[in-house]
């Protein structure tokens, strides 16, 4: 008996380099794929970190707008409250 190694048909050696094209095709459309997700993700995180801070200034207008409208009344109510100066004289003691 001889101790040679065997060789693949040629058609056998053909099959497996298709099957480990057909692989590493498969791998790097994989891999796009998997891209494309982490890209996609990347893009959702900063549409959110956008709309936070939009939401986030919307919020500091509103704070803004109120307390104005706060200092606004209560500038009108110690407006009321504060006696007209110099205050009118008594009747009967016009000047004169």
């Amino acid at each position: 008996m001889s101790e040679h190694p065997r060789r693949e048909s040629p058609a056998k050696a053909a099959r497996a380099h298709a099957e480990a094209r057909t692989q590493a095709k498969a791998a790097r459309a994989q891999a796009e794929a998997a891209q494309a997700q982490a890209d996609l993700a990347e893009a959702e995180v900063e549409v959110a970190k956008e709309q936070d801070a939009a939401i986030a200034t919307a919020l500091q207008e509103d704070d803004e707008a109120r307390r104005r409208a706060d200092l606004k009344e209560v500038a009108e109510k110690e407006a009321e409250a504060v006696p007209d100066w110099p205050p009118d004289p008594p009747p009967g003691r016009g000047s004169g």
